[in-house]
Order: C-alpha cells, then structure tokens, then sequence
C-alpha cells in the first residue's frame, strides 16, 4: 500500500457504483462495505455529484490525518450551488463546528469546546453519570419492559450532555427526538420544530435568552468566549452546541444498543464488563470498533495527489468509511468476530486527525459506566428481535430507531427522582 506522498503510476479509476444511501447498503452494511473495498480500497462513484469512497484502514487513516490536503468546510462554488461539509449530499441550513472548519479557524473553534471534554474533566463527571444511569433505569425498572433507545441510551446521554452543555434536562425529548427524526429519514419539512429545524430553532432563542440572562454550563461559557480577539456570535455558539448534541446523543446510546443485544445470551461475558474494569476497557474498544457508531464523514480535496495509486483531483469530495476501515481484514484478524481481548485495537471508530470526534473521551466513560450498572439491574433481558430497527441513514449513525426487551421487573434505588418522567 501506498501513502498520500508517495508517486506511484496511478491506477485506472475504478468506479464502483456505490449509493451510500441506499437500500441495499441499509441491508447488507457490512457486507456491502466489504465489496466496495475489497475491489479497490479508494474507488469512485458517480451517485451525488460524484465522489470518492474511501474503504480501506489505511487509506482511511491517512486521509483523516492529512490537514493539509482536504477541507472539511462549506463553500459555494462558480455556479452558486453550496458544496463541501462533512455530509454527501451537502447539508444546507446550518453549520457544524468545529467539524465544518479547518486550521487557522478550527483551532480557535476547538480550543473553546475542548476544555469540558478532556480526560480530567470527564473523569469529574462519572459519579454525575452513574447517578443519572440509576435515575434512568429506574423509570422503568418495575414495567418488566422497555425500548433500550427511548428509555435508556437516548435519554442517559442526553441528559449527562444537557448537563455540561448548562441546558434544561427536562428538554432532553425535545432534542432526542428531533435527533432520531434526522438519523431515521423523517423529513422536518416547512415544520419548524421539526428535526434540524426545530432543534436551531431553540438553541437560537436559549442563546437569546441567555445572553440576557446567563445561567452556568458550556453554553454560557461559549457565549462570553472570545475566538480571534472578538465576542463570540449567536450563530457560531448555535452551531457548536448543535454539533455536540448530534455529536453526543445518537452515537453513544448506538455502541450501548448494539453491545447490549450482543451480550443478550452471554452470562460470563457480562459479569466479567460488571466486575473487571480492565477487561471492560479493553472490551469497549472492540465494541467501538466491531459497531462503529459514526460510519463516515466526507472532506474535499484541495489539492491534487495520490491516494492507493488513485489520481484525486482538487475539490473532489470523499467519503471516509470509518466501519469499512475497522472491518479492513488488512489491519484485524476475523474483523467480523468480536474479540474482547483485541489488542492492539487501532480502530477509527472516532475518526482521526483534527476532526477526530470530541466526545471520545465523554463517549468512553458513559459506556464504560453505564452499561455495567444496567447489566447488573436487568441480569436478565431478552432483546425482542422483530422490534429492532436500525437507523435509515446507514451510511452516518450505526443505531437504532427501537429495540425493545423484556426481563424480570426490579426496584428503584433513589429515594427521589431527579425527574419526575422522562
């Protein structure tokens, strides 16, 4: 294989005919990923405009890494049709920063958000979370019945996000909903409190509002920083928090999803995540890999160069295959098993370079916290397999739109609730 700075003769363009939005790739995922890259692990497809799909590990790591050569940011083109973003098509109505940027101005974006999402002070958070994880559970844990992704996943790490982020808690519906809306193919339409719409529409007047009348958290934060010697606007606090809610809700509460329904039949497994916290480390990592939440991002080119012995042209679009490159049997042995013990465990589940994820660190210790407590409050739950559904858009968020399970029903462990419902 070869880097991006290497010049060997390039390849004939392979064009693969890949629709990353497809039906077929809803059904098959992985296996149409292993297809894509087992013919060339960077190949062309002629679906929204054009683009390149980028299947391979390696490949995929030196895109990612390499700042230089691509721009994750929007522009208009000659023809005043907006391109670029982290989306194929593009998204239109909004901006999600950091993501949308790049350096100079994405230092100064990441520099304001990194703070909250650093290993220190998300280590500060973790009794926060197991708190909120018995909170959760315990709004259902007497019903003998629930869906892992209304009344566990979505509403735990919404409401640990809301939480930093200085938002209500008791909004935390408004936004998870609007979330799954976007991942479940649920058009906003002229609705404006509908998906994307509905969720900027409320961050614009909270940031109002709070401008006026600041409270404590992320947000108010954001809005008294200063980025490049000036104040902070409406529309750029917007757009960050924007990107951490979809960035934090969704993503998340898939790895626990797809983790719990594998560990459903598998007693010794879940005793050892419950009771041995460096098998639980090394076993989240493979989760990470093995589900891979966050299944691509697109850059643009910006220059011309080689990738794999491919000709890239300036202001090509790519599309990187986060779950195609940990799938890559290249860099893992039997990548379609799941190995607890993997190591090492180089996966992208959280991509890399500069627009590696945020929330990595937030993600990892809300699994890490979470899933063992629910493990040991509902022992014995039998995932109902004909209400799974995965998430329509199978080309970005690797969830669910339900899984429901039943089990023996338990007791609550607070004496008062932090809400009243959920």
């Amino acid at each position: 294989m070869t880097t991006p700075d290497a010049t060997p003769k390039a390849m004939d363009r392979i064009d693969t005919e890949f629709d990353i939005h497809s039906p077929e790739y809803l059904e098959k995922k992985t296996a149409y990923e292993a297809s894509i890259r087992s013919r060339c692990p960077v190949s062309w497809t002629e679906k929204y405009d054009g683009h390149w799909i980028i299947s391979g590990h390696h490949a995929v790591g030196a895109g990612l890494r390499d700042r230089n050569r691509f721009t994750a940011a929007k522009y208009t083109d000659e023809h005043g049709k907006l391109k670029g973003g982290i989306t194929i098509p593009t998204a239109e109505g909004y901006r999600a920063l950091p993501n949308e940027s790049d350096p100079p101005e994405w230092d100064g974006y990441r520099k304001l958000v990194s703070r909250p999402f650093s290993p220190q002070s998300v280590d500060k958070l973790r009794p926060r979370i197991a708190e909120l994880a018995d909170e959760v559970i315990d709004h259902f844990i007497e019903a003998g019945e629930a869906d892992f992704v209304m009344q566990v996943g979505s509403p735990v790490t919404a409401l640990i996000t809301l939480d930093v982020l200085g938002l209500p808690l008791e909004d935390w519906r408004f936004y998870a909903e609007r979330i799954h809306q976007t991942f479940s193919g649920v058009p906003g339409g002229g609705d404006s409190e509908a998906g994307i719409p509905g969720i900027q529409k409320r961050l614009a007047e909270t940031i109002a509002a709070r401008r006026i009348t600041p409270h404590v958290g992320v947000l108010d934060d954001l809005i008294a920083s200063e980025i490049d010697g000036r104040p902070t606007t409406d529309e750029e606090v917007k757009d960050l928090i924007y990107d951490i809610l979809v960035g934090g809700f969704d993503t998340t509460a898939g790895l626990m999803a797809g983790t719990v329904r594998y560990l459903e039949d598998k007693p010794e497994l879940k005793a050892r995540i419950i009771e041995d916290e460096d098998f639980r480390r090394t076993a989240t990592e493979e989760f990470l890999r093995y589900i891979s939440p966050a299944v691509g991002l697109a850059k643009t080119a910006t220059q011309d160069f080689e990738l794999e012995g491919q000709q890239i042209k300036a202001g090509d679009k790519m599309w990187f295959m986060y779950r195609a490159a940990n799938w890559d049997p290249e860099e893992f042995e039997n990548p379609e098993v799941i190995d607890l013990e993997r190591s090492p465990n180089r996966h992208y589940a959280f991509g890399a370079g500069i627009h590696r994820c945020l929330g990595s660190n937030l993600a990892r210790a809300i699994f890490q916290t979470v899933l063992p407590r629910f493990l040991e409050r509902v022992p014995d739950y039998v995932v109902d397999q004909e209400r799974t559904r995965n998430y329509a858009f199978a080309c970005v968020n690797a969830g669910f739109q339900e899984l429901r399970f039943t089990f023996t029903p338990g007791k609550k462990v607070r004496e008062t609730p932090i809400l009243e419902e959920l």
